[in-house]
Parts: structure tokens; sequence; C-alpha cells
């Protein structure tokens, strides 16, 4: 309710929800969607699930929307150019989150390797050949970066609303399903133990 009140509009003003689905936090990302599954029921209007790495692309690639291109931005992709992007999110436990798209001006995208949990020096690794690109989260950071990778940190967290909008309601059908990438914590310990525990 407040976060309506400061948006000053009420939930029947809603025409759609646009839920993140991960990767990130295993819980939050599972109450996130729950919510957003009961308000879209009671409200009666359809709900989208957002890669959160794909959002951050978009942000990287595409500007905030609200007239500041991404090109006028330190580091970022130049005006009218398809974009190779590098989203990274710091995935704890000595990995990240990443994934590249190639993003057009028009924000069409195109996967170029899939999002997944990665350790850096291996991502660094497979983006070696990739040649010029804009990596940006807070992940980034983590990564040894090849020379021509050029870093978008001033986009990371300037993510279009109107621009995600855009972009899910064309992919409408996708299942709004958590995207972990990887194992949770519990579910390694015990895989690990069983393994342990298992005969030679």
């Amino acid at each position: 309710h407040e976060l309506f009140g400061e948006a000053g509009v009420t939930p029947r003003d809603l025409d759609d929800i646009v839920v993140g689905l991960g990767p990130g936090g295993f819980t939050g990302i599972r109450i996130g969607i729950a919510t957003a599954l009961g308000l879209g029921q009671a409200l009666a209007i359809p709900v989208h699930g957002a890669s959160t790495l794909e959002a951050l692309a978009l942000g990287i690639a595409l500007g905030d929307g609200s007239g500041e291109a991404a090109g006028d931005v330190p580091g970022a992709p130049a005006r009218g150019e398809d974009t190779l992007v590098i989203p990274v999110i710091d995935a704890r436990r000595g990995q990240v989150f990443a994934a590249a798209y190639r993003v057009s001006p028009t924000g069409d995208f195109q996967e170029v390797v899939a999002p997944a949990a990665w350790d850096p020096d291996a991502l660094a690794m497979a983006l070696a050949p990739i040649g010029a690109c804009a990596v940006a989260g807070d992940g980034a950071d983590l990564v040894p970066l090849p020379p021509e990778a050029r870093r978008a940190h001033a986009l990371a967290d300037r993510i279009s609303p109107v621009r995600l909008v855009q972009r899910v309601r064309a992919r409408a059908g996708r299942p709004v399903a958590p995207e972990y990438l990887r194992l949770p914590d519990a579910e390694e310990n015990r895989l690990r133990r069983l393994r342990e525990e298992a005969p030679a």
C-alpha cells in the first residue's frame, strides 16, 4: 500500500504485473513470484516474468528511458549500434551469474552466452573471444575482463520499466517460474554429504 501511495496509483490502475524470476536470493525470488501471481489473480490481469540478467542487459544497452540514451553515459555503447552486453551479478560463494546478449537499438535480443553460474576466471575465458562488449552489474568487478570489454556501471541499476514491460509483453506465455541457475546451499550440502558417504 505504501508503494502504491508513493506512486499515486491504486492496484486497479495496473494493466500488467512484471516480477523478477532471478537469478538471485532463493527466498526472495519465491516470495516475489508468489506475491505477483496472487495479485494478478486477484486483479484479473496478466503476470509476466523477467530475468534479472535480461533486465540488466536492457538497461545497459538502451538507457533508462528518461531521454538519456545509453550512448550518453561513459563506458556505455554508442548510439545506433548493436551492442554485446554482459550483465554480471555477484552470486556469492566465489561465483557470478552472467550471460551475454546482442541487443539491437530497437531492443531485439539475441542470446550469445546462456545464463549460468560462473567462476569469474571461467567467465573471463568465455568472454575473451567475444571481443568488444559492455559489462555491468554488481559482479562486474569480480571478473578479470579482457581489454576490449567496457565497464558500464553507470547503467547497472537504471532499468527502464517501460522498456521492460515492452520486452516481456513480446514474450507473453513465458512460464512465471524461478530461474535459480544453481542449487540452493542446503541441496548442494546434501548432495555433497551423499557423495562423501557413498562407498568407494
